[in-house]
């Protein structure tokens, strides 16, 4: 039967073969309409997504800025004393009490501990090698959690743009030994490892 035959027919009430193509169309306007609904969610979901994306990237941004404002004083600190400007004590004590405060919140653990460290050894006269190894594991511990985490220097990397004879030094040949292995060349014993 053909189209116009069967639309005839249909009209006419005289045959069941429109409900096929009827069927089939709402079908197809079905599968339409739920293929929007869906797109219409993932567009949102994906607009959802990159507005979360985004946050998340502002928010780095800031703890990174803070991170840097946070470090910075104690760089500069440690800087000033390398080059033999030594500030008052009182304002060395300030500068590192100011420092202790936000390095809790906004260091990295790597960067605590290694802060601990170096401030536990100053208390306990350490020997310029081990005092220097701190300091150097100290600053790569903040410039891994400024962003390097991946950081392929050492201590001697580090070290060796402020001391020119890093390399002949008798006392910082060992600075990028084991830690305890130096600890026992120079007879010195960490305070924290004495439990």
């Amino acid at each position: 039967m053909e189209y116009g035959a069967a639309l005839e027919a249909a009209a006419t009430g005289g045959s069941g073969a429109w409900k096929l193509p009827l069927a089939l169309a709402m079908v197809s306007g079905l599968a339409s309409i739920v293929a929007a609904v869906i797109a219409a969610r993932s567009a949102r979901g994906a607009k959802r997504a990159e507005i979360d994306a985004q946050h998340i990237r502002d928010l780095e941004s800031r703890i990174a800025e803070k991170k840097y404002e946070t470090y910075r004083p104690m760089i500069n600190l440690f800087r000033d004393i390398l080059d033999r400007h030594h500030p008052e004590e009182q304002e060395l004590r300030e500068r590192i009490s100011e420092f202790s405060n936000w390095v809790s919140i906004f260091g990295s653990d790597d960067a605590v501990k290694a802060f601990h460290n170096f401030m536990q050894a100053a208390y306990a006269d350490p020997p310029p090698a081990i005092l220097m190894r701190l300091y150097a594991d100290f600053v790569i511990a903040a410039r891994r959690d400024l962003g390097y985490p991946n950081t392929g220097i050492n201590r001697k990397h580090f070290l060796g743009m402020r001391i020119n004879d890093i390399y002949e030094h008798p006392l910082l040949q060992g600075v990028d030994e084991p830690f305890d292995e130096l600890c026992r060349e120079h007879g010195w014993h960490a305070p924290w490892r004495q439990m």
